[in-house]
């Protein structure tokens, strides 16, 4: 399983309402960073398409190519035109702000408009959240996960701040004596 480097956020902003989420990444052939050799591999960049579809993060066979990697063996890859053996090599992967995923199990792809899929296995790891204010899409990620992101929960608190505890419940909820229920017992709980 990779592992992430430490705590580190991105925010990615597009113009306009974004069709597509894509970032500028590098990648190097698998190492440990905390022990690199001298001197330590250079990264390429490459353009990821983040798809939450895929299972695992893919490269195309010409990043492969310039990245000199050797194939780990072969695997079954199953996608929307069916199944077929695909070469799968180990990567490292900084995504924007250097946030950095180490040993990554990647799948070959024929080439693409792009050049590498970030996978769920990477998706996985931190919180993603996609905002589309104003009119422009922004992206936010950060490895590892360190809390919940919940917008009903923030509508709620919105919804219900200054409501007190013993107060009954603004949603109207009644019990089964027919009279409200306590805010306590309802969305305060």
């Amino acid at each position: 399983m990779a592992k992430a480097q430490s705590f580190r956020p991105f925010t990615a902003k597009y113009s306009g309402i974004a069709n597509r989420i894509t970032t500028e990444v590098k990648l190097t052939e698998v190492y440990d960073i905390t022990n690199p050799p001298i001197p330590p591999p250079t990264p390429i960049s490459k353009i990821a398409l983040w798809d939450t579809g895929a299972t695992r993060s893919v490269i195309t066979a010409s990043t492969a190519k310039i990245l000199g990697l050797t194939s780990i063996g072969p695997t079954n890859v199953n996608h929307v035109g069916g199944s077929h053996q695909s070469n799968t090599y180990l990567v490292n992967v900084y995504l924007p702000n250097n946030v950095t995923v180490v040993g990554v199990r990647v799948t070959e792809c024929p080439d693409k408009d792009f050049d590498v899929i970030i996978g769920m296995d990477i998706i996985s790891q931190g919180d993603l959240s996609i905002t589309n204010v104003g009119g422009q899409t922004w992206v936010s990620f950060r490895v590892p996960s360190v809390q919940r992101i919940d917008y009903v929960d923030e509508a709620n608190r919105i919804r219900f701040a200054g409501v007190q505890r013993n107060q009954p419940c603004p949603c109207g909820r009644k019990g089964a004596n027919g009279k409200p229920i306590k805010f306590k017992l309802c969305h305060g709980a």
